[in-house]
């Protein structure tokens, strides 16, 4: 995932106040229910039965210590490999012999591994059709599903979902039928945006600005069949991003250093000057 570290939050209309926890449950038109939920539960009073998403029996276990218990593993797979239950043994080596510095290059990214590394470079391109297109011709074996329906055996679901224009992000159904996701180069977790468990991503709060991010993953783009019968390879796409990203913050650095260097040197040529007419004034001598 090409998550942003950034903690500045994005002028959307001024500041972003804490959201209302609403109701994970659908309404009578297939919709998330717009209703606040009830003090202390997932769902408006309506909605307390709602039933879970169906399991097919090959949901990965939720094994958080896997992914966080060690830094390298963690701060070098991001929430498309845990979507995929999809960790690479050389990316991780390479994270830990670094020190576990700048490990966000080895992210994998949708579209890697069919040879367009770098199609998220391009802001216009992150948004659910893309990445849509992008995750499935990595694996040609994934189905379009819904939170209702049941995978076929062999599969299990994950959910999608964009900040368009910024970033996308990846939730997975787990066997107990909540759901958990990892952002970025953080841990696993079972939480929403206003630490709530998942019990659909597609209800659950997924707008960060009140944290002090600038993340809002306004767009749910679906819910998706992925194979757990075989394993997953997937390619790796952050490196080159991450790299455009750093020049462009360090093309940013230079320039605001360009712009003082300039002031400074401007400052000087004028203390200069006044420093050769009070001398020539104290000289006496004509213009």
């Amino acid at each position: 995932m090409t998550q942003r570290q950034t903690l500045k939050v994005r002028q959307r209309g001024g500041a972003v106040k804490k959201p209302a926890p609403r109701c994970q449950c659908y309404g009578n038109d297939n919709k998330p229910c717009p209703k606040i939920a009830a003090f202390g539960s997932l769902f408006c009073a309506e909605h307390s039965g709602c039933p879970m998403s169906p399991r097919s029996g090959a949901e990965p276990r939720f094994e958080p210590e896997v992914w966080n218990n060690d830094e390298a593993t963690y701060k070098s797979m991001n929430c498309y490999a845990y979507a995929f239950d999809f960790r690479n043994p050389s990316l991780i080596d390479e994270c830990r012999r670094n020190n576990g510095k700048d490990c966000r290059k080895y992210f994998p990214q949708p579209g890697a591994l069919n040879g367009d590394r770098d199609a998220l470079d391009a802001s216009a391109r992150r948004n659910c059709r893309v990445v849509e297109r992008l995750m499935k011709a990595d694996v040609p074996d994934i189905v379009n599903s819904s939170f209702q329906d049941k995978c076929p055996p062999g599969t299990s679901k994950i959910g999608l979902v964009v900040d368009p224009g910024e970033d996308y992000h990846f939730y997975r159904l787990d066997p107990d039928g909540f759901w958990s996701h990892k952002d970025g180069s953080n841990k696993v977790k079972r939480f929403d945006a206003l630490r709530r468990r998942i019990f659909n991503p597609e209800g659950a709060s997924r707008d960060y600005r009140w944290q002090g991010s600038d993340l809002n993953y306004q767009d749910f783009c679906g819910f998706y069949c992925v194979p757990r019968n075989h394993p997953i390879l997937l390619g790796q796409g952050g490196e080159r991003l991450y790299s455009a990203r750093r020049q462009q913050t360090a093309g940013a650095h230079l320039a605001r250093q360009g712009r003082r260097g300039q002031k400074a040197q401007k400052t000087r040529r004028r203390v200069v000057a006044r420093r050769q007419t009070r001398r020539h004034l104290r000289s006496g001598l004509p213009w």
